[in-house]
């Protein structure tokens, strides 16, 4: 199977429509990066790869970047507004 077919597959991109800014557009792509990274740990828990300890740590800690990445913003449209 070549690159070209896999990719859609596994990373799968969904265009944004919502209210188009930069700050709406960096929070989509952190939010979809969680998405995959999240759904990989899932199904490597599912498949036995992982505990559910470890599942849950490495979740938790996506969680803990997402939130990192969205503080930032939050914080500048609200001084744009």
């Amino acid at each position: 199977m070549s690159q070209d077919i896999k990719k859609p597959f596994l990373c799968p991109y969904v265009p944004y429509r919502g209210q188009m800014s930069l700050d709406a557009l960096t929070f989509d792509a952190n939010l979809q990066e969680f998405a995959q990274r999240a759904g990989f740990i899932s199904a490597l828990h599912t498949g036995g790869k992982l505990s559910s300890e470890e599942a849950f740590a490495a979740v938790s800690s996506l969680w803990w970047e997402l939130a990192e990445a969205y503080l930032p913003l939050v914080r500048s449209q609200t001084i744009h507004e």
